[in-house]
């Protein structure tokens, strides 16, 4: 863990976790276990790679095993509190210093349950949100000018907005919670031109996988026969959708970045492009439109995330990747997955993959398309099933990559 690795200009940080301590009973979540070995949630390993740039502005966050969050959660739908456990793999692409990256990791404080986990956690334990009622029964809405009409009954009758489905509630309760810690962030770098981009995969109670996206970090997941599927999508001004907001927030795009400045249209800070959001906590008790500015989603930039959910399988699902753009500017997501994949068939471990595909990818520098000049930050996480150890899932995805490629 912590490792620093080969020339200086190709030095590494490689945190594998592969938590072997678990082994000597240290674990602060003993259910999970296979006869005297206790079992971790996820096995994974993060590297990073200052490169070429001159400082390095990647940061991460894993919150898993005995650091995993949780968190008492009203759920609406069944009208009880539970208990969920929330493991957090996140990383975090800074920009115009590593100010904002370091705050969203917890890196800043002394306990690493801070940062965007601690408005995570806090979304969760106090969200004021409903379940719709599935039957016919209706009761009287009032909407903005006082004006009644009917419509589905809430659940509770206090909730501040109803939603049809968990899963549905669950996004904007993630989506609060980067409100929320832009909010902060307003506190510390208001008058700095720093920001960073975030993607954020949650898995909650080993079985739901959400994931947040904001800015161009990007997430994949990997299943079994060439399965890929995108769990992240890339905010870029020239994106139609994304220049119809930056435009009507009296922005432009020029050379593919607001203000002809910055390369991406989502992301944490960058305060410089949300002139007219309201930050004050008291902002949503005032009565007058004037003095609450315009909603954080409209601003030029904007920190709302794109949430998408899927299901865990475990027979099918193998393993979830997390990289900045540095890494994509290498790999498409096909080329990434099947280059982890050939290693993992030649026996090659967690460790030993992130390292050759950092090399990969500096080795791919271009001084003409600027391509491999960036910091590089790639996370790997293992799709483990509960109770499997982490010779168990090498051996089933060698023989399963083997069998697929008629090697046996």
């Amino acid at each position: 863990m912590g490792q620093l690795l080969s020339h200086p200009l190709t030095e590494k940080e490689i945190e594998y976790n592969d938590y072997k301590y678990l082994t000597q009973g240290h674990s602060a979540n003993p259910g999970h276990r296979k006869g005297n070995t206790k079992v971790p949630f996820f096995y994974n390993c993060v590297g990073s790679m200052q490169g070429y740039r001159l400082t390095q502005e990647d940061a991460h966050l894993i919150l898993n095993e005995d650091k995993a969050l949780l968190v008492n959660f009203y759920n609406p739908f069944t009208n009880h509190s539970e208990q969920l456990t929330l493991s957090i793999f996140a990383l975090f692409d800074g920009h115009g210093g590593d100010e904002c990256s370091s705050f969203l990791s917890g890196e800043h404080h002394q306990s690493p349950k801070n940062g965007i986990s601690h408005w995570i956690a806090y979304s969760f334990e106090n969200h004021r949100y409903g379940a719709l009622l599935d039957d016919s029964s209706e009761q009287p809405l009032e909407d903005g000018d006082g004006v009644s009409h009917s419509g589905p009954k809430v659940s509770p009758s206090n909730a501040k907005r109803g939603f049809r489905t968990l899963q549905g509630l669950i996004c904007q309760v993630i989506k609060d919670a980067f409100f929320l810690q832009d909010q902060e962030l307003y506190k510390h770098f208001a008058n700095n031109s720093c920001g960073s981009t975030a993607v954020v995969s949650i898995i909650i109670n080993h079985e739901d996988l959400y994931v947040a996206n904001c800015g161009d970090s990007r997430c994949i997941l990997s299943s079994k026969a060439l399965g890929i599927k995108t769990m992240s999508f890339d905010h870029k001004p020239q994106h139609i959708g994304e220049l119809l907001r930056i435009n009507d927030g009296g922005g432009t795009v020029s050379l593919g970045r607001v203000g002809g400045v910055l390369a991406l249209s989502r992301a944490f800070s960058d305060f410089q492009f949300k002139r007219g959001v309201m930050y004050s906590q008291n902002s949503s008790h005032s009565k007058s439109h004037h003095n609450m500015g315009i909603p954080p989603q409209e601003s030029q930039v904007t920190v709302e995330p794109d949430v998408l959910m899927h299901k865990i399988n475990y027979s099918k699902d193998e393993f979830m990747i997390l990289g900045c753009d540095g890494i994509w500017d290498i790999y498409s997501n096909k080329q990434l997955v099947q280059f982890i994949k050939y290693h993992l068939t030649l026996g090659v471990n967690l460790e030993g993959i992130v390292i050759k595909l950092l090399d990969h990818g500096i080795a791919q520098a271009n001084s003409n398309t600027g391509v491999g000049f960036d910091n590089m930050t790639a996370i790997i996480v293992a799709l483990n099933k509960p109770g499997e150890s982490l010779a168990e899932w090498y051996a089933k995805m060698k023989a399963r990559l083997e069998r697929e490629r008629g090697l046996s």
